[in-house]
């Protein structure tokens, strides 16, 4: 492979990348054309972020929603005879609804909402006067997470989590808390309602993330919480970074997947990277013409 300057600070021609995309991936079987202004938002977000400044990095992340953000859709199929011909019926023709799994490109809920695991059931929620908030579990262990997204348990022995589909004890039912489940939602799955809390202290939302969990699926917030821990580690991360797998010659799409899921379908990822790779590439723009992402979310700051 030829020496490449990967280095980028700036925009993605949208009207290029869409072009480019569609030829890149239109025979893919997780392809769906209405989710191409769900890209363009995503792909403008990169470029104005001033933290982002690998293509490799951008690549990355657009291979990792488009696996990530597939989700079953229900289509309209066109039926068709022996022949391959279209069957038509009163002049219409023939169609059956199929449910195929394709790309969305947007912040998704984790299908199963979690079930099975011990972050599945809902917690309730009080913010109290001092500004931190009591979460309280379905086993009726009670947490305090202070305003920097610290939790520590209020009940003796409190773990966090409970068991799927046991009955919620006392203390839960009659604690006045707003009720929220936590199961995994935006580009990348952020679960438990511990790491909500974690993650809008580390994108300068506070405790939002834990007082409102849908946040997470807004576009801009769930960009936000993908690109902060692929830059340092953070959260869902487990400590893995962009900078790891893409520095100076160093281009490894294949064990970058350990920043989301361990090695889980690592090489598909690989793949889908590299074809984005080329086509941001060619859809570089080098004149900044808007504010850069920070400026454009409120209250986000770049950490």
């Amino acid at each position: 492979m030829a020496d490449i300057d990967y280095t980028f600070l700036g925009f993605y021609d949208l009207a290029t990348f869409n072009t480019r995309f569609i030829e890149k991936f239109a025979k893919n079987p997780r392809y769906n054309a209405s989710a191409l202004p769900n890209m363009s938002t995503l792909v403008d977000m990169i470029g104005r972020d001033p933290n982002i400044t690998d293509v490799r990095w951008g690549a990355y992340m657009l291979a990792t929603v488009m696996w990530e953000t597939t989700s079953p859709v229900t289509v309209e199929v066109q039926v068709k005879n022996k022949k391959g011909q279209p069957i038509v019926k009163n002049g219409k023709p023939v169609t059956v609804k199929q449910k195929k799994w394709l790309m969305t490109m947007a912040p998704v809920d984790e299908v199963g909402h979690g079930k099975g695991r011990r972050y599945h059931e809902p917690v309730k929620v009080a913010a109290l006067a001092d500004g931190s908030v009591r979460v309280t579990e379905q086993d009726g262990d009670q947490f305090s997470v202070s305003q920097t997204g610290i939790a520590r348990p209020l009940s003796r022995g409190a773990t966090m989590g409970s068991t799927d589909g046991a009955a919620a004890v006392k203390t839960y039912n009659d604690d006045p808390g707003e009720e929220d489940a936590y199961f995994g939602r935006g580009y990348v799955q952020l679960t438990w309602w511990s790491n909500y809390a974690t993650a809008g202290v580390a994108i300068g939302r506070g405790l939002d993330l834990l007082l409102d969990p849908e946040l997470v699926k807004e576009p801009k917030i769930a960009y936000a919480v993908m690109a902060h821990g692929m830059r340092t580690g953070f959260g869902f991360a487990n400590g893995h970074k962009f900078s790891q797998f893409f520095i100076g010659k160093t281009r490894d799409y294949k064990h970058a997947r350990k920043m989301v899921n361990g090695m889980d379908h690592a090489a598909d990822i690989e793949k889908l990277a590299e074809a984005f790779e080329e086509v941001l590439l060619d859809s570089r723009m080098y004149v900044r013409v808007s504010p850069p992402i920070s400026d454009d979310i409120a209250g986000y700051r770049s950490p």
